[in-house]
Protein backbone atom coordinates (compact mmCIF):
# COMPACT_ATOMS: atom_id res chain seq x y z
CA UNK A 1 0.00 0.00 0.00
CA UNK A 2 1.34 3.44 -0.93
CA UNK A 3 0.22 6.94 -1.82
CA UNK A 4 1.67 9.49 -4.20
CA UNK A 5 0.52 13.01 -4.97
CA UNK A 6 1.72 16.34 -6.30
CA UNK A 7 0.69 19.44 -4.37
CA UNK A 8 1.21 23.18 -4.59
CA UNK A 9 1.80 24.76 -1.20
CA UNK A 10 0.31 28.27 -1.33
CA UNK A 11 0.35 31.32 0.91
CA UNK A 12 -2.99 30.22 2.39
CA UNK A 13 -1.55 26.78 3.18
CA UNK A 14 1.40 28.45 4.93
CA UNK A 15 -0.92 30.65 7.00
CA UNK A 16 -3.09 27.68 8.00
CA UNK A 17 0.02 25.66 8.92
CA UNK A 18 1.26 28.50 11.12
CA UNK A 19 -2.14 28.69 12.85
CA UNK A 20 -2.05 24.93 13.36
CA UNK A 21 1.41 25.08 14.92
CA UNK A 22 0.58 27.95 17.28
CA UNK A 23 -2.91 26.81 18.32
CA UNK A 24 -1.88 24.96 21.50
CA UNK A 25 0.57 27.67 22.61
CA UNK A 26 -1.99 30.34 21.85
CA UNK A 27 -4.64 28.61 23.96
CA UNK A 28 -2.21 28.44 26.89
CA UNK A 29 -1.32 32.11 26.51
CA UNK A 30 -4.99 33.07 26.32
CA UNK A 31 -5.78 31.19 29.54
CA UNK A 32 -2.75 32.67 31.30
CA UNK A 33 -3.65 36.19 30.13
CA UNK A 34 -7.26 35.70 31.23
CA UNK A 35 -6.31 34.49 34.72
CA UNK A 36 -3.56 37.05 35.36
CA UNK A 37 -5.56 40.05 34.15
CA UNK A 38 -8.66 38.89 35.98
CA UNK A 39 -6.87 38.42 39.28
CA UNK A 40 -4.75 41.59 39.07
CA UNK A 41 -7.61 43.90 38.04
CA UNK A 42 -9.94 42.36 40.65
CA UNK A 43 -7.35 42.85 43.41
CA UNK A 44 -6.59 46.41 42.33
CA UNK A 45 -10.27 47.37 42.20
CA UNK A 46 -10.95 45.65 45.55
CA UNK A 47 -7.96 47.49 47.04
CA UNK A 48 -9.53 50.75 45.86
CA UNK A 49 -12.54 50.05 48.04
CA UNK A 50 -14.90 48.57 45.43
CA UNK A 51 -17.07 45.66 46.60
CA UNK A 52 -15.81 42.16 45.81
CA UNK A 53 -18.60 41.47 43.31
CA UNK A 54 -18.07 44.74 41.43
CA UNK A 55 -14.29 44.25 41.47
CA UNK A 56 -14.73 40.70 40.13
CA UNK A 57 -17.03 41.96 37.38
CA UNK A 58 -14.49 44.55 36.26
CA UNK A 59 -11.75 41.90 36.52
CA UNK A 60 -13.77 39.52 34.34
CA UNK A 61 -14.31 42.19 31.68
CA UNK A 62 -10.59 43.01 31.69
CA UNK A 63 -9.66 39.31 31.53
CA UNK A 64 -11.92 38.56 28.56
CA UNK A 65 -10.86 41.73 26.74
CA UNK A 66 -7.18 41.05 27.30
CA UNK A 67 -7.39 37.42 26.19
CA UNK A 68 -9.35 38.32 23.05
CA UNK A 69 -6.91 41.13 22.22
CA UNK A 70 -3.90 38.85 22.73
CA UNK A 71 -5.33 36.11 20.50
CA UNK A 72 -6.36 38.62 17.82
CA UNK A 73 -2.92 40.24 17.84
CA UNK A 74 -1.18 36.88 17.44
CA UNK A 75 -3.45 35.76 14.58
CA UNK A 76 -3.06 39.07 12.74
CA UNK A 77 0.71 38.94 13.23
CA UNK A 78 0.88 35.51 11.57
CA UNK A 79 -0.92 36.80 8.48
CA UNK A 80 1.24 39.93 8.41
CA UNK A 81 4.46 37.92 8.80
CA UNK A 82 3.57 35.45 6.01
CA UNK A 83 2.45 38.31 3.72
CA UNK A 84 5.71 40.16 4.41
CA UNK A 85 7.78 37.03 3.66
CA UNK A 86 5.91 36.56 0.38
CA UNK A 87 6.40 40.23 -0.56
CA UNK A 88 10.14 40.14 0.14
CA UNK A 89 10.52 36.88 -1.78
CA UNK A 90 11.70 34.88 1.23
CA UNK A 91 8.63 32.65 0.82
CA UNK A 92 6.76 31.65 -2.30
CA UNK A 93 4.33 29.03 -3.51
CA UNK A 94 6.04 25.79 -4.42
CA UNK A 95 5.17 22.34 -5.74
CA UNK A 96 6.05 19.16 -3.93
CA UNK A 97 5.67 15.51 -4.82
CA UNK A 98 4.90 13.30 -1.82
CA UNK A 99 5.31 9.54 -1.81
CA UNK A 100 4.06 7.70 1.25
CA UNK A 101 4.91 4.03 1.76
CA UNK A 102 5.89 1.52 4.44
CA UNK A 103 9.26 3.28 4.93
CA UNK A 104 7.87 6.76 5.53
CA UNK A 105 7.16 9.96 3.63
CA UNK A 106 9.37 11.13 0.79
CA UNK A 107 9.12 14.71 -0.46
CA UNK A 108 10.63 16.05 -3.68
CA UNK A 109 10.44 19.70 -4.67
CA UNK A 110 12.47 22.45 -6.28
CA UNK A 111 13.63 23.29 -2.74
CA UNK A 112 15.20 19.86 -2.33
CA UNK A 113 14.34 16.33 -1.35
CA UNK A 114 13.72 15.00 2.14
CA UNK A 115 12.66 11.77 3.77
CA UNK A 116 10.74 11.28 7.00
CA UNK A 117 10.76 7.83 8.58
CA UNK A 118 7.63 6.89 10.50
CA UNK A 119 9.56 7.05 13.80
CA UNK A 120 10.56 10.67 13.08
CA UNK A 121 6.94 11.79 12.76
CA UNK A 122 5.84 12.76 16.25
CA UNK A 123 2.49 14.27 15.27
CA UNK A 124 0.03 13.51 12.48
CA UNK A 125 -3.16 15.59 12.41
CA UNK A 126 -5.97 16.06 9.98
CA UNK A 127 -7.76 19.39 9.97
CA UNK A 128 -10.54 20.66 7.77
CA UNK A 129 -8.00 22.01 5.28
CA UNK A 130 -4.96 19.74 5.42
CA UNK A 131 -3.11 16.78 6.82
CA UNK A 132 -0.01 17.76 8.80
CA UNK A 133 2.86 15.42 9.58
CA UNK A 134 5.27 17.04 12.03
CA UNK A 135 8.81 15.70 12.36
CA UNK A 136 10.46 18.63 14.13
CA UNK A 137 10.27 22.33 14.81
CA UNK A 138 11.20 23.13 11.20
CA UNK A 139 10.35 19.82 9.52
CA UNK A 140 6.80 19.12 8.41
CA UNK A 141 4.69 17.73 5.62
CA UNK A 142 1.65 19.75 4.57
CA UNK A 143 -0.87 17.93 2.39
CA UNK A 144 -3.70 20.28 1.33
CA UNK A 145 -6.89 18.21 1.30
CA UNK A 146 -8.51 20.32 -1.43
CA UNK A 147 -5.81 19.11 -3.84
CA UNK A 148 -6.39 15.40 -3.18
CA UNK A 149 -8.15 14.21 -6.31
CA UNK A 150 -10.59 11.68 -4.84
CA UNK A 151 -12.11 10.40 -1.63
CA UNK A 152 -10.52 6.98 -2.21
CA UNK A 153 -7.06 8.62 -2.34
CA UNK A 154 -7.80 10.43 0.92
CA UNK A 155 -8.96 7.19 2.52
CA UNK A 156 -5.83 5.40 1.28
CA UNK A 157 -3.64 8.12 2.82
CA UNK A 158 -5.55 7.93 6.11
CA UNK A 159 -5.14 4.13 6.15
CA UNK A 160 -1.37 4.50 5.70
CA UNK A 161 -1.17 6.98 8.55
CA UNK A 162 -3.23 4.74 10.83
CA UNK A 163 -1.04 1.78 9.96
CA UNK A 164 2.43 3.33 10.21
CA UNK A 165 2.39 6.39 12.49
CA UNK A 166 3.37 5.38 16.02
CA UNK A 167 0.26 4.68 18.11
CA UNK A 168 -1.14 7.76 19.83
CA UNK A 169 0.60 10.23 17.53
CA UNK A 170 -2.00 10.23 14.75
CA UNK A 171 -5.42 11.88 14.80
CA UNK A 172 -6.86 11.48 11.34
CA UNK A 173 -10.43 10.62 10.35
Amino acid sequence: MSYSGRFTITKQDNIQYNYFRMKRKLAGLAIMTFVLLGVIVTLIRYGQGITVMNAAGVGLIAAVSGAVLMVTFNLVSVVARVNRLYKTGKMSDFSVQYSVDKNGVHAKSERGDTDFTWKQIYLARETRHAIYLIAGEKRAVVIPKAQITSQSELNNLRALLHKYVVAGRAKVA
